[in-house]
């Protein structure tokens, strides 16, 4: 707490200089990230400025909500963020005065481990008719709150990469997913593996996610 004061106080002094000159806008946080409890809660975030400034989400989320999207010169808004029960994630807040602008990573730690987390799929393998169907396939998974984040992985033998992908999902419940595949127009045999995957915020420092994915499914379609 003191460093913080210290540093405050440090970062007040040098904006009070700049306020000297009208067109010296400045605009400061106290670090660009910011570590969140799985559990929820709310934290404030100071912000320093000797000028107006606007601040927004750089996504819209439902676990997360700020009560303020801009002030006058040095203040504060308010961070509320929901339990979190599956992996990490993140926000960010992205703050302008004038031509400056400054990012605040909001991170939330996980709440189970990537070693804990169940992704499995109940088959190993799909024949599909070339008329094309629609297939659902069981799924297990204890990231039940992470469903609508999850997407679809696709892999094809070398040199039989389609132009336009023919296996699409179309929805993830908690104890199945459906895809969908299309006509095969193409002549020949087709075949493809897929995963269903889900990638989290990494760790909270970074901008790069860790992906799970499910084991493979092979699927072979007939012309």
């Amino acid at each position: 707490m003191k460093k913080f004061i210290i540093y405050a106080l440090a970062l007040l002094a040098a904006l009070s200089c700049s306020e000297k000159a009208e067109y010296d806008q400045t605009l400061g946080l106290l670090s660009e990230y910011n570590k969140l409890s799985a559990s929820g809660g709310s934290t404030e975030v100071a912000v320093f400025s000797n000028t107006d400034w606007t601040v927004e989400m750089d996504r819209q989320v439902d676990w997360a909500s700020i009560d303020r999207f801009g002030g006058h010169k040095s203040g504060y808004l308010v961070f509320d963020f929901e339990p979190n029960y599956g992996r990490a994630r993140r926000v960010i807040l992205v703050f302008k005065a004038g031509d400056q602008t400054r990012t605040l990573n909001m991170y939330q730690n996980a709440y189970i481990s990537d070693e804990d987390c169940i992704m499995e799929l109940g088959v190993k393998s799909i024949t599909a008719p070339g008329v094309g169907m629609t297939e659902d396939i069981p799924f297990e998974t204890n990231l039940i709150y992470s469903l609508d984040e999850m997407y679809l992985s696709i892999s094809y033998p070398p040199g039989e990469e389609p132009d336009t992908p023919w296996i699409r999902l179309t929805s993830v419940e908690r104890t199945s997913i459906s895809i969908e595949i299309a006509p095969n127009t193409s002549g020949v045999v087709r075949t493809a593996n897929v995963r269903l995957s889900h990638t989290d915020a990494g760790s909270f420092n970074s901008t790069e996610g860790d992906t799970l994915q499910t084991d493979p499914i092979t699927i072979v379609q007939n012309p």
